[in-house]
């Protein structure tokens, strides 16, 4: 995985999987026993790909949830945060103010996109799936065409190291951490307690009765999109520092996002983070003990078995009248 740390017992196996993400290093405190070791690798590095992918997921539930649309090309978004950030470092901008540029851009492109193509296709989701891949594609060859093909990087506005639970752990990937837990906290609370919150939530749960109520579905949905896709950039500049910049880099996120969509329940924002959780935390769980291509399959098969018992999700909300 493009952005995930596997932190093993094995030192071999540890820097060989670090050398293949493109990350930095993550080393054992000295004097840590080796169980403390694999609990703490377990919990921070669980926290840092479940907290990203967590951002990618909620803005991927907002636009199936609301447009239900499967928008293939949401790890394009990702990618395309991620080369933003890298442009403005390249021209001067401090990475912080990359930030709001990045959530920006993927605003204005999601907006751009949904009255272009999505606004169509929201009765047809078949021909949706096919047309977001195909747009998918054609975003990164003009990232390649833009960039080029080789890796771009950008430099970590936080240098050096800190000893948690007994490991010794990159300063900025806490801080990546705590960035996205932030987000999504503010997405939550504007998704619940905002008037267009209110009529989203109210479009995700009953669609038809929104509509009937009065709700012009065409301004919410562009709007939601564009909020989606600005998550999606917000996750892309959050990992930028932490990864190798690639115009590929997003179709990581693209098949855990949605699984973890729904996982959570189609239409439940809260679930998509608890199915993130699931999906990320589960897998580097599991890759501590058996091979990493041997773990992923075993996390789809599990979420599989989540599925068929609970189909509901694992969130129920109450229903959200419009008035």
């Amino acid at each position: 995985m493009s952005v995930q740390v596997n932190g093993s017992a094995s030192a071999t196996q540890q820097t060989r999987a670090q050398r293949a993400r493109g990350h930095d290093a993550v080393a054992p405190q000295r004097g840590s026993t080796p169980d403390m070791e694999i609990v703490s690798s377990i919990v921070l590095n669980s926290a840092y790909l479940v907290s990203v992918l967590a951002v990618v997921a909620l803005g991927l539930g907002v636009i199936y949830g609301l447009l239900g649309v499967i928008n293939m090309a949401h790890g394009e978004l990702v990618a395309i945060g991620a080369y933003t950030a890298v442009l403005l470092t390249e021209l001067g901008l401090p990475y912080w103010g990359a930030l709001p540029v990045a959530c920006g851009v993927g605003l204005v492109v999601g907006m751009v996109l949904e009255w272009a193509l999505i606004s169509r296709l929201t009765q047809r989701p078949l021909d949706a799936i096919l047309v977001t891949l195909g747009l998918g594609l054609v975003i990164q060859e003009l990232l390649r065409l833009t960039f080029g093909v080789g890796p771009r990087s950008v430099a970590a506005p936080v240098h050096g190291t800190v000893h948690v639970l007994g490991y010794t752990y990159p300063v900025f990937r806490l801080v990546v951490i705590g960035l996205a837990v932030v987000a999504i906290c503010a997405a939550l609370a504007f998704f619940s307690r905002s008037s267009f919150g209110l009529v989203v939530r109210a479009i995700l749960q009953n669609r038809e009765s929104a509509l009937t109520s009065g709700v012009h579905a065409g301004r919410y949905n562009r709007l939601a999109f564009g909020l989606g896709a600005a998550l999606a950039a917000l996750a892309g500049c959050l990992v930028a520092p932490s990864a190798v910049v690639l115009p590929q880099m997003g179709t990581f996120y693209i098949g855990p996002a949605f699984i973890a969509v729904i996982i959570g329940g189609s239409g439940r924002l809260v679930g998509a983070v608890l199915g993130a959780l699931f999906m990320g935390g589960l897998e580097i769980f599991l890759g501590e003990y058996i091979p990493q291509t041997v773990a992923r399959a075993g996390v789809l098969v599990l979420a599989i078995m989540l599925i068929r018992i609970r189909p509901q999700g694992l969130v129920s909300e109450p229903k959200v009248r419009v008035a």
